[in-house]
């Protein structure tokens, strides 16, 4: 083997998973420009499916032999959700990727994980609460943040006079509406207060406010093709969370996806939340609902802050959580293991 032809075998989750979208095969033709080549192998029926584990570790069965002829195996956060059965069949190195607090998942994720990080010859973290968590199990860790390709997230084009609508935007799937549940109060009380404003939901399907008329809210189903040219269009995005040890280990990636396209963000400082905060004036972190309110009125009333946000936050994604960027650190830890 030489430098310029390492063999990468990429055990993701499925095909559409978040996880395999952006921690894997968006780096799959940029790390192939640096001599490593990288085969994903896609399991037949995805951790999102409602089949039973037995099928979905069956599907997991011929990926093990796939990857024998491999340099390095990546694995993307676990087999089998939950479980732990073929992770130490694999090849070594091997090396386990995780962007979720996924040792939290029943039933048997709190001791699957740590066997799991055990058998591995490194593990990749997404933020620095993965990386603390793993170094129990594993001396190898390195923290690879979620990454954002800026040939998709291209800035938007700023108007010349100030919009007349402001829109508050979210993106994500349907099962993280809980997290607008967070803040739906204030959220209603801020749209009461302001005709102008309105609420724009990227996902897959419609959230069913209690407290937010539906005549407020604007949908847009997910695609990839619609979600950056919706986020665009506006104003602002959030990222409300809840504090607990879940989203503590959340990789920030809606932040990221709003700053790269220019827009402010209104974000929980939880977790990687504060940290991405810290980079720069690149938005607001609340922690109470009079701060969520008054975080919203003031990029409201003042359409310069909104633009200086959107610049900071672009040039903070570029310097920092770049695609590219990130594929150069992966190639090089890569080119370590073997």
């Amino acid at each position: 083997m030489t430098e310029s032809n390492i063999q990468i075998a990429a055990l993701t989750g499925g095909q559409n998973t978040p996880s395999t979208r952006f921690r894997v095969r968006q780096h799959i033709g940029r790390l192939a420009e640096q001599g490593v080549e990288v085969t994903e192998l896609i399991p037949r029926f995805g951790a999102s499916c409602g089949l039973p584990s037995p099928f979905k570790m069956g599907s997991r069965i011929p990926a093990i032999f796939q990857s024998r002829d491999a340099d390095v195996v990546w694995l993307s956060r676990h087999m089998v959700q939950g479980y732990a059965f073929f992770e130490r069949s694999l090849k070594r190195p091997r090396v386990l990727d995780v962007d979720d607090a996924v040792w939290l998942r029943r039933p048997m994720g709190p001791w699957a994980q740590p066997w799991i990080a055990r058998g591995m010859d490194a593990v990749i973290a997404g933020n620095q609460y993965l990386a603390d968590y793993y170094a129990r199990y594993c001396k190898n860790v390195h923290i690879v943040p979620t990454a954002v390709d800026l040939d998709r997230y291209q800035m938007r084009e700023l108007p010349v006079t100030e919009p007349v609508k402001f829109t508050i935007a979210w993106t994500g799937l349907a099962r993280n509406y809980e997290h607008l549940d967070y803040v739906a109060t204030e959220l209603a009380d801020f749209l009461s207060d302001h005709p102008r404003a309105e609420l724009l939901l990227i996902a897959n399907r419609l959230w069913l406010s209690n407290v937010i008329p539906p005549e407020r809210i604007r949908f847009v189903p997910w695609s990839p093709d619609v979600e950056v040219s919706a986020l665009q269009e506006a104003s602002v995005g959030i990222m409300p969370l809840a504090d607990d040890p879940w989203t503590r280990g959340k990789c920030s990636f809606k932040m990221l996806q709003y700053m790269a396209v220019g827009l402010p963000v209104v974000a929980s400082p939880v977790g990687m939340n504060r940290d991405v905060l810290n980079h720069d004036n690149v938005g607001f972190g609340p922690e109470s609902p009079e701060e969520w309110h008054y975080a919203l009125k003031t990029l409201h009333d003042d359409w310069s802050l909104r633009q200086q946000m959107g610049h900071a936050g672009r040039k903070v994604v570029e310097e920092t959580y770049n695609a590219d960027r990130i594929s150069e650190q992966l190639a090089g830890l890569f080119r370590q293991l073997t």
